[in-house]
């Protein structure tokens, strides 16, 4: 018998970019758990494409445009969730990866969207949910971090430095909320098999140095639904952070993944570049 299977019932849950890969899995885990979950996206297709299937699976859900880089979406988005009768659990999740190459010709509206997203974002979705959780004494704010959250990453430096600033964001968040009953999380899921891993821009020239993450992904690479599985014991204890790729993690999925066989060609996860200024879709095999 699963022990864990109501054990979020009564709460509600917030997560951002959940209408498709590790967002999504997060919104169905925390829904199977018991969670009232709404789930948040800049399409409004995907959002109710989503909120149908999930509600086929006997979850409750709700769902609503939001461009989390807008500070009134992101309050409408608490407000949806404050009406389903409480706000419990809000996940950062929506995230923007940018264009692979040196910072120096990245391109300025490239920049502005990561920012705007993954730095944003972050802040707004913790600003509208904060005051919630302090004025009930409860309440979990999960911020997902990436790759470069804790050093430089050349040719991805607005990703990974927007990373960095989540990091930096959320320790502090958590210093600031100490003895309040509220909890603040880091999450690093690591390597997940989604659009974000598997569909990357290049500035012209560099497209040729991306090969080498169909191995990297064969290796480390994970379904969003097993990187989601952590988030449950986040929102259900006192953790700080989970960070996947710890030393005992890469030995024990890099050898499984090899028995396993994936890095097989034929096994590995199709990787689609496209290089700014030519037809999309050039695929890397």
């Amino acid at each position: 018998m699963d022990t864990q299977r109501n054990v979020l019932r009564g709460r509600v849950a917030v997560v951002t970019g959940s209408t498709r890969g590790l967002g999504f899995a997060m919104a169905r885990l925390l829904g199977n758990r018991g969670a009232t979950v709404v789930l948040a996206s800049r399409s409004g297709a995907d959002v109710a494409a989503a909120v149908e299937r999930l509600r086929a699976e006997g979850i409750a859900v709700s769902g609503r445009r939001c461009d989390t880089g807008e500070l009134a979406d992101v309050e409408a988005l608490c407000d949806e969730a404050v009406s389903r009768g409480t706000l419990d659990i809000w996940v950062n999740n929506a995230g923007a990866s940018g264009v692979f190459g040196p910072t120096a010709s990245t391109p300025i509206d490239d920049f502005t969207q990561v920012v705007r997203t993954n730095i944003l974002g972050s802040f707004h979705g913790s600003r509208v949910a904060l005051p919630v959780f302090l004025g009930q004494g409860h309440g979990d704010l999960v911020n997902v971090y990436g790759h470069g959250d804790r050093g430089p990453v050349p040719l991805q430096n607005a990703y990974a430095s927007s990373k960095r600033w989540v990091r930096q964001f959320t320790e502090t968040l958590r210093r600031e909320t100490r003895g309040t009953g509220v909890r603040v999380h880091g999450m690093k899921p690591g390597l997940v098999m989604t659009d974000l891993l598997g569909h990357v821009t290049s500035q012209p020239g560099y497209e040729h140095r991306l090969g080498g993450l169909q191995i990297v992904a064969g290796l480390w690479g994970q379904t969003p639904d097993d990187a989601a599985r952590p988030l449950l014991d986040l929102v259900t204890t006192d953790a700080a952070e989970f960070r996947y790729l710890t030393k005992t993690t890469m030995v024990t999925r890099g050898v499984r993944n090899v028995l396993a066989g994936r890095l097989r060609r034929a096994n590995r996860m199709p990787l689609n570049v496209t290089v700014q200024g030519r037809s999309p879709g050039a695929r890397a095999d």
